[in-house]
């Protein structure tokens, strides 16, 4: 051997074998297979429906349940763009884009129209999928079926806030609304009003026909009381045979005219029951209030006493008051008692001979 010559590398075990090399490459092979296999049993068994996309939107993935609730083949879904797959749709009935405008908020819950063009409630969430150097390779989109979930709280809330047998709102919500308009009026010197109304001669009803009649005549005349107002007024029932309004922005003058004219609606209204026609008549009291220190409960006590004084002046008509809230003599500062007014009346809502008594 030549001086300037290297000698010839010593064989080993392996060493530039390319059956070792293959079997390398084989069991990298087999440990990517079950890692992606892993993965894959993974996203089936998500209980959310699960789409992956790369950084264009276009879908390298479904999983069962994303195929169940969109409607879509897996297969067919492929290299389809999510919003075609995953089409969502506002509150508002507009499109909205999947990645770049969905789920921003957790609570969101928007429509999912399916491929065969029925429509669920879905709630989600969207992430990007980076690298280790924060290069975006794609999004998830995850997504759950809320329809069940979302009409149930709507129920509820619905249940929560109106009066189930006649539909119009509850006594709870007169108060939170008859609270604001306080604050309002305190703070912005607003004058509302408070109008009580109390059906008379309806126990007559139920005792003739029972308490089925009485509740199917509070749903119509319900309906009816409600043509009589603005959108903005608060028409609440509040007890078996009364009802409540708030008319905000409102001076008594022009409440008077709704008392007068509800009153009047009340009187032209006829109940037909198993062969009979009822007749009815209602009483109200009607308080203005402006200022601040005053109590919601101390509006509607106000305006339930006003609502006994038209009783007693001959039912049918309106007794009007107004309330205001006076600090009382050697009280701290802030600390007040609703008194009523100098200004109480009581007015006949029409004419004398259409009064019952």
């Amino acid at each position: 051997m030549l001086p300037h010559e290297l000698p010839p590398p010593l064989a080993g075990p392996g060493a530039g074998d390319p059956a070792d090399s293959l079997a390398d490459v084989r069991r990298e092979n087999e440990a990517l297979r079950e890692s992606l296999q892993r993965a894959q049993g993974a996203l089936a068994a998500i209980a959310d429906g699960v789409a992956v996309t790369d950084p264009d939107g276009r879908i390298t993935s479904l999983n069962p349940v994303a195929t169940h609730l969109t409607g879509w083949n897996g297969t067919d879904a492929l290299a389809r763009n999510i919003a075609e797959v995953v089409r969502l749709v506002d509150a508002g009935g507009i499109g909205v884009d999947p990645l770049r405008a969905g789920f921003r908020d957790r609570d969101d819950v928007m429509s999912l129209v399916r491929h065969d063009g029925h429509v669920i409630l879905v709630d989600g969430a969207v992430a990007e999928i980076h690298d280790d150097a924060r290069h975006l390779l794609g999004y998830i989109l995850t997504f759950r079926n809320v329809t069940a979930a979302t009409r149930l709280s709507r129920e509820l809330s619905w249940h929560a806030n109106h009066d189930p047998l006649t539909g119009l709102l509850n006594r709870r919500v007169l108060e939170t609304r008859l609270q604001r308009a306080l604050d309002s009026a305190g703070r912005l010197g607003c004058r509302h009003a408070l109008l009580y109304l109390d059906l008379d001669h309806f126990k007559a009803v139920n005792d003739s026909g029972g308490h089925v009649a009485g509740d199917e005549l509070l749903r119509q005349l319900a309906m009816a009381l409600r043509r009589q107002l603005r959108e903005g007024d608060t028409l609440a029932r509040i007890g078996g045979d009364e009802f409540a309004v708030l008319l905000e922005n409102t001076a008594v003058e022009q409440a008077g005219s709704v008392a007068r004219k509800l009153i009047e609606s009340v009187e032209q209204f006829r109940f037909a029951w198993q062969g009979f026609a009822y007749r009815l008549g209602a009483s109200a009291g009607l308080i203005e209030f402006s200022g601040e220190g005053l109590e919601a409960e101390d509006v509607i006590e106000a305006a339930d006493r006003m609502c006994y004084v038209a009783k007693e002046s001959g039912r049918g008509r309106v007794a009007t008051d107004v309330l205001r809230a006076v600090r009382p003599h050697g009280r701290a500062p802030g600390t007040v008692s609703p008194v009523p007014a100098t200004g109480r009346s009581v007015r006949s809502a029409g004419p004398a001979s259409e009064r019952r008594s």
